[in-house]
């Protein structure tokens, strides 16, 4: 596939997925659902294929968009990084045929939902020096008040304190 086509799928794709509103929202949460091009569950020690690579950058600008649209500016940073973490994760060792991604307000905090289908829970470890990869979770935990995974193990979550004054 050319360049040129690859660019034209991706913006088909993300037409596709733009954030819609839930029903009884308010302005308080947004949706995405991502197919994925790579077969789910027969990657490779986590090879993503190079569509699914792209996703974690999208989402990231989509989220920041959303953020600065609720004004919550001073969350976009540690937002993006633990969205581009979570869809990471989820792109590359999800099971499902799609990821699904929520980013919903309460009164004090933005909560990130992955949801990617695999039953298998995601584990913190601790990556060595010398690694390229395996410290997602790590920054997931330093960044934000709390993480976890569903009971199922197909989404994984985390929450950030808004800032007292965009409360």
């Amino acid at each position: 596939m050319t360049a040129t086509g690859s660019a034209a799928t991706a913006q088909q794709r993300l037409s596709s997925t733009f954030p819609v509103r839930r029903p009884g929202t308010a302005d308080r949460g947004m949706e995405l659902r991502i197919p994925r091009s790579a077969r789910p569950g027969l990657a490779v020690d986590g090879e993503m294929s190079e569509e699914d690579r792209l996703w974690p950058g999208r989402v990231r600008r989509i989220g920041r968009e959303q953020l600065r649209q609720w004004k919550l500016d001073g969350l976009c940073e540690p937002a993006e990084l633990c969205l581009s973490e979570l869809v990471t994760n989820a792109m590359r060792y999800g099971q499902g045929p799609v990821v699904g991604v929520r980013l919903y307000r309460t009164a004090s905090h933005l909560v990130i939902e992955v949801a990617d289908g695999s039953p298998d829970r995601p584990v913190l470890g601790v990556a060595a020096s010398d690694e390229e990869n395996g410290r997602g979770l790590a920054l997931v935990d330093a960044i934000a008040e709390s993480w976890g995974v569903t009971k199922d193990g197909t989404c994984t979550w985390c929450r950030l304190s808004a800032p007292e004054e965009q409360r």
